[in-house]
């Protein structure tokens, strides 16, 4: 099967022999790896025997340990939104009244090094103020810029329709109005560098079975922003049917640029390809087969992001995992345990393939793609959806902390503690028990997001008022010393060779480029991954390959981590590709 050999060859960029050990970082002389060698490697992982992933939707046990969670401080604001910027800062927003005291609607920007907080801007912050008045981003969606600029598309209760442009280096704000209202969008990067906003309701909460009757509130269009020229190209509808044919289980839709320059789309279970016609239009290319069982989108929330690619990046394959085991789910209905991928780029021919089950059901995850090409999933519950419920609940942290919710609490329970982390290579899980569990339950409009150091930060849960950080140091960092990039290129054009300087006590035998997080309600957009190739033109000295092709490194900030041969990742170098 095809998918099968993709996924085996994935497994080329990802593997190693770990050690036990404990974290510590080495700065020794560096051991080097010729570009012949790594290139050699993706060309064999390419022809793996696809029996040899037989295994799918098995466990195992990792080990260099259950790695370790720490507290993260205070976030100043529920962190319902966050984005990874340039120097480590996390720029995150919640709604009105759960930020900092004195600041109206909440932004922040947390930096986990430091384990402290700066609130944004004025009363407003990054929701900015539009005809005299704080415009609510809260249940919008976002993406970043390769110049550490946040885009803010859409919003909450009156605000669905406003847009902002927010540059976190000059802390410059513009605002303004997109051409129609759009509560839980979609966005997505293209080649060239606009961005797409897609989807979405044109009236708040007007998504889910409860307006099943009730398409007015449907916004089946899409527009693109142009960064450059701050300007929109009005409302388009060459995805129209598939949003409609989706609704009203279609919003914050999964949306995935391909190498060929296509765009793939999931709107509730349907699931398509799209090809460029002019400028601003877009018409279906084919259907992809539904990904089985109910759709996956809000309040039956799954998540899906694509897997990390091998040179020559000519195929990409999608994990979507999670959400509501039946249709029409209520409160008290099970999550589901269901992990499957299909390969986008295999074309209408392209099957769903079962990498289940996860050791945990689970509904609102957050998917981060991790350091060392694996997937981690945290967050989210075992039973009910995703959304509000009004009666009152106490709130028992495990960390013995506790908070009395009055209204608009949680739609779910059983609080999933413990991540689970997949391996694309193999189709395996981490087993049940085998990773060290989180303190803080995070519920609806929590968020996770991958740090510079390759910890991964969690935050958010409006509905158990959640302000304070946790930060997990994966397994992988107890494997043995950790390589240290010295010297890397903060811009790079596409195309380029970078020449990053590096030491470490073991070989360096992988390089991965990894885009910076920009996440909401379980909503990783833009999540992309590229193993790169690489030579050793002197001591200590790397020359890493970059593809020229935009498809496959859309304009953005990314992270680049070296691996040594027991599997340990270097803490990134940012680098915005523009």
């Amino acid at each position: 099967m095809r998918v099968t050999t993709v996924l085996v060859a994935v497994l080329a960029a990802w593997s190693a022999a770990p050690a036990e050990g404990s974290r510590h970082v080495a700065a020794h002389a560096p051991s080097l790896r010729s570009s012949a060698i790594v290139k050699q490697q993706h060309r064999n992982l390419q022809a793996v025997n696809p029996e040899t992933w037989a295994s799918a939707g098995s466990t195992y046990e990792p080990v260099a340990g259950k790695g370790s969670w720490e507290a993260g401080g205070s976030t100043g604001c529920i962190l319902v939104h966050a984005n990874l910027m340039k120097g480590g800062d996390v720029v995150g927003w919640s709604s009105r009244n759960q930020g900092p005291d004195g600041q109206d609607f909440g932004s922040v920007a947390y930096n986990a090094q430091s384990k402290t907080y700066e609130t944004l801007l004025d009363e407003c912050g990054v929701h900015g103020r539009g005809d005299d008045k704080c415009r609510n981003a809260f249940c919008g969606a976002q993406t970043t810029t390769a110049l550490s600029e946040v885009l803010l598309f859409g919003g909450h209760a009156d605000d669905i329709q406003w847009f902002r442009h927010y540059s976190h280096g000059t802390r410059d704000l513009e605002v303004k109005k997109m051409s129609s209202g759009r509560w839980y969008p979609g966005v997505v990067t293209l080649p060239d560098g606009r961005v797409m906003v897609v989807g979405g309701v044109n009236d708040s909460g007007k998504a889910g079975y409860h307006v099943a009757d009730e398409p007015e509130y449907d916004n089946p269009s899409y527009e693109i922003y142009n960064p450059k020229t701050r300007s929109f190209s009005g409302d388009q509808w060459g995805m129209r049917d598939q949003l409609s044919a989706a609704f009203p289980i279609h919003t914050y839709p999964v949306l995935v640029v391909l190498p060929d320059g296509g765009l793939a789309m999931n709107a509730g279970s349907l699931l398509a390809k799209y090809k460029q016609v002019d400028e601003v239009t877009w018409e279906k290319a084919h259907d992809y087969p539904s990904r089985p069982g109910p759709p996956w989108q809000y309040p039956q929330t799954g998540v899906g992001l694509p897997l990390p690619m091998v040179p020559p990046y000519d195929r990409l394959c999608l994990l979507a995992a999670g959400g509501s085991e039946d249709d029409e789910a209520g409160y008290g209905d099970p999550a589901s345990d269901r992990a499957q991928v299909i390969e986008l780029t295999a074309g209408p021919q392209a099957q769903w393939q079962d990498v289940g089950p996860m050791p945990h059901r689970r509904i609102m995850a957050d998917a981060v793609i991790l350091c060392d090409g694996t997937i981690g999933f945290f967050n989210g519950a075992e039973k009910g959806l995703a959304g509000w419920y009004d009666k009152p609940q106490e709130v028992q942290r495990r960390d013995g902390s506790s908070w009395h919710c009055e209204e608009k609490c949680s739609k779910a329970e059983n609080p999933v503690y413990e991540p689970s982390i997949f391996n694309p290579g193999t189709g395996q899980w981490t087993a049940k028990g085998s990773l060290a569990e989180m303190g803080r339950q995070r519920l609806y409009h929590s968020v996770a997001i991958l740090l510079p150091d390759c910890r991964v930060l969690t935050a958010g849960s409006d509905v158990t008022w959640d302000k304070e950080a946790e930060i997990y140091s994966p397994p992988y960092f107890s494997r043995g010393p950790q390589p240290v990039i010295t010297e890397a290129p903060s811009f790079v054009q596409a195309g380029q060779n970078m020449t990053v300087k590096y030491a470490s006590a073991d070989p360096v035998t992988r390089a991965i480029l990894i885009r910076t997080g920009a996440v909401t309600h379980s909503t990783p957009f833009d999540a992309r991954a590229l193993w790169l190739d690489f030579s050793s033109p002197a001591n200590g000295t790397l020359s890493v390959a970059t593809p020229a092709r935009r498809a496959v490194l859309p304009p953005g900030m990314y992270q680049l981590s070296l691996l040594s041969d027991k599997g340990v990742p270097s803490t990134s170098a940012e680098i915005s590709f523009p």
